[in-house]
C-alpha cells in the first residue's frame, strides 16, 4: 500500500537540548515514507555535536547566521518532497509513539491539524504556564468542535496539508507567524482538527527574564496580527459572537474582570489613572508589575468588586477544573489560584500593552528577534 511522504520540519536556533530526543523519538516512528528536516541557525558546537549521530538519519541545514524561524521554513520546504507537513519547534517532546500515523490519518480528512501542547511541570513558573496552555488547547478544541476552522495556532507543533498551505499563500514574514498562519486558513476556509489525545511536551521559559521577553514578544505580534487582519477578525466575530466571546474570556479571565472593575469603579480619577497606567507600562514595559499591582489595587478597592472577583474565581475554577478533565490536564486548586489572581493579570497587561504599542504608538519592533 502507497503511503504519503511526509515531511517533518524543526527549525532551530543555536543549542537546543531536548532536540535529541525529539529525533529519536521520531526516528522510531513505524511510519515508513518520511523525511526529517532540521534548519538550525548559529549552531554551538555543542549542538553540531549532538546532531552528528542523525547526520545520515536527516537532512541537516545549517545558517551559520540567524535568518529566523520563517526563513527557515521556507528553506525546508524548499528541499521538503512531502505533501503531508509537520512543523515543530525545537523544545519540544513528542509523547505518542504514533504521533506521525495519526497526523496522517487526520491529514486524509482534514487540512489543518493542531495537537494538544502541554507544559512541562519542573519549576513554579510552570506550573502557572501549564494553566495558560491548557487555555489555548480549550481554544482550538472550541474552535474545532463549535465552528470546525482556527484563528490561530501555536506554532509549537502542527500539520497542514502542502497544497493547502500553499493555497493560502505559505508562511508571512511577521512576528506571530503561527497566528498569522492560523487567520487565513480560517479566510481560505481550510478544515480543521484540534487532536487532544496527540501531546507535545513544552518547556516553559526558565526564568521571569525569558518569560516576560517571551510575552512581550508574543503581545506585539498579537498586536500586529489584530492589526493587520482586524476586518476579517471583526468579521469572525459577527458570525460566532457567543463562540468567540466565550472562548476570549476562558482564555484571558481577567479581561472580563478588569473590564467589569472599570464599569464599577466610581470615581472617574481613579478610572483615568488606571488607562494611565496602562499607557505607561506600554512605554515601560519593565514595570508592568508594579503597574498590575497599583492597577488591582485601585480596581479592587470597592466591595462590588471584590465580589465580582471572588465569583469569577469560581466560575473559572470550573471551567478549567472542566477543560482539563475533558482534555487531560492536571489541575490543582491551589496552583490555578496563583494564576487566576497573579500570573493571568500581568500577561493580560504584557497583551494590551503590545497591542496599544503596534495600534496606537506604531512601534512593531521586538528586541533579539528576527522574522
Amino acid at each position: 500500500m502507497m503511503t504519503e511522504i511526509v515531511s517533518v520540519i524543526i527549525p532551530s536556533y543555536k543549542d537546543a537540548k531536548l532536540l535529541p530526543k525529539t529525533l529519536d523519538k521520531l526516528l522510531q516512528n513505524s511510519y515508513p515514507n518520511k523525511e526529517i528536516i532540521v534548519v538550525i541557525d548559529e549552531p554551538t558546537k555543542e549542538s553540531l555535536k549532538n546532531l552528528q549521530k542523525f547526520s545520515e538519519k536527516i537532512i541537516l541545514m545549517i545558517n551559520p547566521k540567524r535568518q529566523g524561524k520563517v526563513n527557515a521554513y521556507k528553506k525546508a520546504l524548499e528541499r521538503a518532497k512531502g505533501e503531508y507537513l509537520i512543523f515543530l519547534d525545537d523544545d519540544i517532546e513528542v509523547v505518542n509513539d504514533n504521533f506521525v500515523e495519526k497526523i496522517v490519518e487526520n491529514l486524509k480528512k482534514y487540512d489543518f491539524v493542531d495537537v494538544r501542547k502541554e507544559i512541562i511541570r519542573d519549576s513554579l513558573l510552570s506550573r502557572l504556564v501549564y494553566y495558560d496552555y491548557m487555555a489555548m488547547n480549550l481554544a482550538n478544541y472550541l474552535f474545532y468542535r463549535w465552528i470546525g476552522r482556527c484563528v490561530g495556532v501555536n506554532g509549537a507543533a502542527f500539520a497542514i496539508r502542502r497544497k493547502a498551505l500553499e493555497k493560502i499563500g505559505g508562511f508571512q514574514y511577521t512576528v506571530s507567524e503561527d497566528l498569522d498562519l492560523g487567520i487565513r486558513a480560517y479566510s481560505h476556509g481550510l478544515s480543521f482538527v484540534f487532536l487532544k489525545d496527540l501531546v507535545v511536551l513544552n518547556k516553559a521559559p526558565k526564568s521571569l527574564r525569558d518569560w516576560f521577553k517571551q510575552r512581550k514578544r508574543w503581545a506585539i505580534g498579537a498586536g500586529i496580527w489584530i492589526k493587520k487582519y482586524f476586518r476579517s477578525l471583526v468579521s469572525i466575530l459577527k458570525r460566532n459572537l457567543k463562540a468567540c466571546l466565550f472562548i476570549l474570556f476562558t482564555v484571558f479571565p481577567n479581561l472580563l474582570i478588569f473590564i467589569i472593575s472599570l464599569f464599577l469603579e466610581e470615581s472617574i480619577v481613579n478610572k483615568l489613572f488606571i488607562l494611565l497606567l496602562f499607557y505607561l507600562s506600554s512605554l515601560l514595559p519593565m514595570f508592568i508589575p508594579v503597574f498590575t499591582l497599583i492597577s488591582y489595587s485601585l480596581a479592587f478597592l470597592p466591595v462590588k468588586t471584590i465580589i465580582v472577583a471572588s465569583l469569577g474565581f469560581i466560575f473559572y475554577s470550573i471551567i478549567y477544573y472542566w477543560a482539563a478533565k475533558k482534555l487531560g490536564h492536571k489541575f490543582n486548586i491551589l496552583e490555578f489560584a496563583a494564576f487566576y489572581f497573579v500570573y493571568s493579570p500581568i500577561w493580560l497587561l504584557i497583551l494590551l500593552m503590545g497591542i496599544f504599542r503596534v495600534t496606537v504608538l506604531k512601534k512593531t519592533t521586538v528586541e533579539d528577534w528576527v522574522v
